[in-house]
């Protein structure tokens, strides 16, 4: 057997469609769940980074997507999550964790815009503003 060799499973269409979105709903809400800790860590003078690398070392957890920031965006995440949501909607079956992660995110990305006006007490226009650290792919838009 090969080390680098990816599994392989065979299941339904249907099956195939809900891996893939929970997948990176799961991801989503392992994101949001670090920021809202960030938030946290704000107000009571904690380091979010060192708490991400803490939890970060149990291997139940992982390090990978505990990065604080302003929140998930991208062309997967929020279109997979949302897929999701609507297909349990369509269903009948409440996705109470993940409509609140959908919230989250969205408010995070709102407090953040809020955080860069007051940084310019406000007087924004006429300024270009660049945000380092964070993926830019030119033909999503």
């Amino acid at each position: 057997m090969y080390l680098n060799r990816a599994p392989i499973i065979y299941t339904e269409r249907r099956t195939a469609e809900l891996i893939k979105y929970a997948a990176n709903a799961f991801l989503a809400t392992k994101i949001t769940f670090i920021n809202e800790i960030a938030d946290l860590c704000e107000r009571v003078g904690a380091d979010v980074q060192e708490i991400a690398r803490g939890i970060g070392l149990d291997n139940r957890i992982g390090a990978k997507f505990l990065h604080a920031g302003p929140g998930f965006g991208g062309s997967c995440f929020p279109k997979d999550l949302r897929a999701l949501i609507k297909t349990a909607q369509d269903h009948d079956v409440p996705l109470r964790i993940l409509e609140a992660v959908e919230t989250a995110n969205d408010t995070r990305k709102r407090a953040m815009a809020r955080k860069v006006s007051s940084a310019f007490a406000g007087m924004l226009r006429g300024k270009t503003v660049a945000v380092l650290g964070l993926t830019f792919k030119a033909e999503y838009r």
